[in-house]
Parts: structure tokens; sequence; C-alpha cells
């Protein structure tokens, strides 16, 4: 389930990023800027999408790191990516265009905590290895 979370965060990055040069591409071919803006409206409505997706499986995540008693700190840090999200939320919709511009470095932080947490715990982290229970030894009948 990390490994998905790390995915889509992964796809939030490549849908903005074919919105911004949907843009690009068409404001460099003397598209006017509002036909531009327009034809990137689909991918900046499945990056929203996307983002409630990421809080479903963030929410899903808290709640296994709680059933799979990791530790608390896997725990914590689990949940500080919903609070980072929340604020992901927050500076996308601020209307002050340099603090809007903090949402792709939150964006960052959420997806370097992602990975780390991904790397250690849930998908590819050191699994505590289980002792075999000793056979009895085979005696010899005589």
């Amino acid at each position: 389930m990390g490994a998905l979370l790390l995915l889509d965060v992964l796809v939030q990055f490549f849908i903005i990023g074919a919105a911004v040069f949907t843009i690009y591409s068409e404001a460099s071919n003397g598209t006017a800027a509002q036909k531009a803006l327009d034809d990137s409206g689909f991918y900046f409505l499945a990056h929203a999408v996307n983002g409630a997706t990421l809080a479903v499986l963030i929410v899903l995540m808290v709640g296994f790191s709680f059933g799979a008693r990791y530790p608390w700190r896997t725990t914590g840090l689990t949940a500080l990516l919903f609070l980072l999200l929340a604020i992901q939320s927050v500076l996308a919709h601020t209307g002050i265009p340099l603090v809007s511009a903090l949402h792709v470095i939150n964006g960052l932080i959420i997806l370097g905590l992602t990975g780390a947490l991904t790397r250690s715990n849930w998908a590819f982290g050191a699994r505590p290895v289980q002792p075999v229970a000793a056979q009895p030894a085979a005696t010899v009948a005589g």
C-alpha cells in the first residue's frame, strides 16, 4: 500500500507537469493565454481529483499503521502526511502567488516523506526475522 501511495504522489507531479507544459506549448505557438489555460483544464481537474485520492490513501495508511502496530514514530509520520496534505490544499487556494508557490515545496516534502516511509517501513523496510521453532531430535529406537 505504501508503494501505491508513493506512485500516486509521483502521478500527481506528472499530471501537473502535463498541465504546465500544455500551457507552455500552446503559448509558445502563439495561442491566446486563455485558450492555453482552457486546454490544460483537464489536467488541473485531474490533479485536484487525484489530490482527493491521496487523502483517502493517507487515511488508510494511518489506519494500517495502527493496525499493523508500527512504532509510534512511523504512525505519527504517516499522520503528518495527512496534515501536510491539508496544508497543500490551503496553499493552492490562498490567492497570493508567492504563498501559493509554497504548494510546490510542500509537495516535494510530501514526496520525500512518503518515499522515506515507504523505503524504511511500508514496502522495502527490513522485516524482523521470525525464529524457526526447534524440531525435536530424532530418537533411535533400539
